[in-house]
């Protein structure tokens, strides 16, 4: 009689599609709780839940919460450059940066809980080598090399006196941000209508970059 004891085969190892499949599913549950309850306040083991698998398998596809977190940025930056894209018309570059910052700020301003989950993040530990990739990340996306390639079309044209197009770039941005930010957490204030204000903040700054001071 045989007595040799048989070991019973592990799982076949998941094919391509498979973990492809699993990878789309950690990333959309994660992307749904971030947004309706704060990526502060998602752990790795409630995201696994949802999913419904271990943590550890959740691990094995994504090194932490800032890494998982990655991947939701491509995808939020990627439909604000297809909105972006959408509002584009055939104009001169200096027509094409204003309308590249409005559709910046009506992106945000029609998703709101997309910017919280991208600029309102408090406490997930980064290092510096994964601020460096959550700035490639964004740099590296379809409307950032759109709106900066028209800068820089500007400033070899000498539209603009600055000649540093990356800082004119975060310059702008930085204007229409702090007008984004505060029509979405300052509630309290009677601000004036969205479009009169990015208008206006747009005007004054790319007027302001054609004159030497």
């Amino acid at each position: 009689m045989d007595t040799t004891v048989k070991r019973k085969q592990g799982r076949p190892p998941k094919s391509p599609e498979e973990q492809a499949a699993i990878r789309s599913k950690i990333i959309g549950v994660a992307k749904e709780l971030f947004i309706n309850e704060g990526v502060d306040q998602v752990s790795v083991r409630k995201i696994a839940a949802r999913v419904g698998c271990t943590p550890r398998t959740l691990y094995y596809y994504f090194e932490n919460k800032r890494s998982l977190l990655h991947f939701i940025w491509v995808d939020i930056f990627s439909q604000l450059s297809d909105f972006a894209v959408d509002q584009q018309e055939n104009a001169d570059s200096i027509n094409k940066i204003k309308s590249l910052l409005m559709a910046y700020a009506q992106y945000w301003l029609k998703h709101p809980d997309h910017f919280r989950v991208v600029f309102s993040i408090e406490e997930l530990n980064s290092t510096p080598d994964q601020d460096e990739q959550a700035n490639e990340i964004i740099m590296q996306s379809q409307y950032f090399t759109a709106l900066f390639n028209e800068i820089k079309k500007c400033c070899d044209s000498q539209t603009f006196a600055e000649s540093d197009h990356t800082l004119i770039g975060q310059t702008l941005l930085c204007g229409v941000q702090g007008i984004v930010s505060n029509l979405l957490t300052i509630k309290q204030m009677k601000w004036a209508p969205a479009e009169q204000l990015l208008e206006l903040q747009i005007r004054c700054m790319l007027t302001g970059l054609k004159f030497n001071q």
